[in-house]
């Protein structure tokens, strides 16, 4: 049952994490569920840690599903765009590297508004700062 909390500064929107097994990539995927964030949990390896990652988010209520996929590898990002896509349409909100950016927007095609893209580091103070926002 997804989080229905109209108190949540992210309900409704969709976020795509690259590599979200790195520690940083968890730590932000979760930040964002727990925000009432739709999280797209892509993995290059690791898909146990991903799994359980999802799993996590879902048992406190959230929405997680995991993709693995390479994203240097063009048919695989293309693969990742396509599902999440399919499942929850355009993501609001990009994560990762400051290198995945211009292949994620260039495989997710233009957008209007484009999806914001944060790095791992600047997602606690866009919650911070979404939350405070919320109250106002």
């Amino acid at each position: 049952m997804p989080i229905a909390n109209s108190r949540l500064p992210l309900l409704g929107k969709t976020a795509l994490v690259i590599n979200a097994t790195c520690t940083a990539g968890e730590a932000a995927a979760e930040a964002l569920a727990l925000a009432g964030a739709r999280v797209m949990l892509n993995y290059p390896d690791r898909r146990d840690a991903a799994e359980r990652l999802a799993e996590r988010i879902r048992n406190r209520g959230g929405q997680a599903m995991a993709f693995r996929a390479d994203i240097m590898v063009a048919g695989e990002l293309r693969s990742l765009c396509d599902v999440l896509l399919a499942y929850w349409g355009r993501p609001d909100i990009l994560v990762g590297d400051a290198s995945h950016g211009v292949a994620l927007s260039a495989a997710l095609g233009q957008t209007d508004p484009p999806p914001l893209f944060l790095s791992y580091a600047t997602v606690a103070d866009f919650l911070a700062a979404a939350k405070a926002d919320r109250r106002n």
